[in-house]
């Protein structure tokens, strides 16, 4: 699944799943939730909260509500019925010389991986970094008939630098404690950047060769 995380990708698909709707999750192309990503395409799989018997509940990311509030304000009614799920899909912006950013992982080590995200140069007004845990969950694997790039923690939003070079780059390093039921082995530092309405324009992970 490295494949699925090309630096210079220019769309990236948003898949979010009810917790309560395992036939979401289930669900072949083109199901809802379950959009088709080419290998030259960014994703991210969120699965929403709702009661703590849900189906679903031991992958739900209380984030993941607020993720989808910030597509746009009327997801997260729209989820509460069925079908309870959505497909989000967005053009991510061409690398700038004006401004970077990257990711990078230590090594797991007792439940723990460190995390940090590194940006300079000049951001469009009301930007903000995030950066989390994806964990990468092969086709076939736990139901799904995609692969699925699952948002298993995340924190944010971040200040991104408040002016261009070195003295105003931000490096903020965070230690994320992943969940009991995640698989450390499949666990990626992921982080992206989102503009003021909540799209998110840049992405990267720490395991893609391009990702600077």
């Amino acid at each position: 699944m490295a494949a699925n995380c090309p630096a210079r990708a220019t769309l990236l698909v948003e898949h979010f799943v009810s917790a309560d709707c395992l036939a979401c999750w289930q669900a072949a192309p083109p199901g809802l939730g379950a959009m088709a990503v080419t290998s030259m395409e960014w994703s991210l799989d969120w699965i929403v909260p709702t009661t703590d018997d849900a189906a679903m509940a031991p992958g739900a990311l209380s984030e993941a509500g607020e993720r989808l509030a910030r597509v746009s304000a009327d997801l997260p009614a729209r989820l509460a019925s069925a079908p309870a799920a959505f497909d989000s899909a967005t053009a991510l912006s061409k690398p700038t010389t004006r401004r970077s950013f990257y990711v990078h992982s230590s090594l797991p080590h007792n439940g723990y991986m460190g995390v940090q995200l590194h940006a300079t140069g000049v951001w469009p007004q009301g930007s903000s970094g995030w950066i989390g845990l994806v964990e990468l969950i092969p086709v076939g694997t736990r139901d799904t008939q995609i692969e699925r790039r699952l948002v298993r923690v995340l924190v944010g939003p971040l200040k991104l630098p408040a002016g261009p070079g070195k003295a105003n780059a931000v490096a903020p390093l965070y230690g994320l404690r992943w969940p009991d039921n995640a698989h450390a082995e499949n666990l990626v530092a992921t982080a992206w950047i989102e503009n003021a309405d909540g799209r998110i324009t840049q992405i990267a992970s720490d395991r893609c060769a391009d990702a600077k």
